[in-house]
């Protein structure tokens, strides 16, 4: 009885180690950071990385888009659904999705082909980004 416990014990740690040794889903860095508008917190809303060079298909190469919520400080922390915190590196356009109390002359960040707005995650992730809102 002891060494079935023993045997079962040992096939779990090793598939444990085998699972862990396995990633799957993108490389993922974190990226957080906060948005102003006129020097205060932008919110409420959801803040959106567009790949500038979309994924080709569900394991081709490329990025996933990446959200967060804008807080009441106006920082945001991306997810990449459905694999985790964090965005893969490469070049964004960045929309922002504010509802109806989104001022004029942000208008053109709620739509990806007129946004100003791009971003580069570098390989070591973002952590401290601030983007202040109109851009100048």
């Amino acid at each position: 009885m002891k060494r079935v416990r023993l045997v079962a014990a040992a096939g779990l740690l090793l598939a444990a180690a085998l699972a862990a040794g396995c990633q799957r889903g993108p490389l993922l860095l974190p990226v957080r950071g906060k948005i102003l508008y006129h020097d205060r917190p932008l919110v409420p809303g959801s803040i959106y990385f567009n790949p500038e060079q979309p994924r080709a298909g569900d394991e081709g190469p490329g990025q996933l888009m990446a959200s967060g919520l804008l807080h009441e400080d106006g920082s945001f922390t991306l997810r990449t659904y459905p694999h985790g915190d964090g965005a893969m590196a490469g070049a964004y356009k960045v929309t922002l999705s504010l509802g109806a109390g989104c001022p004029p002359d942000l208008a053109a960040y709620n739509v990806t082909n007129t946004t100003p707005l791009r971003i580069e995650v570098p390989p070591g992730g973002l952590n401290d980004l601030v983007i202040r809102l109109p851009l100048k």
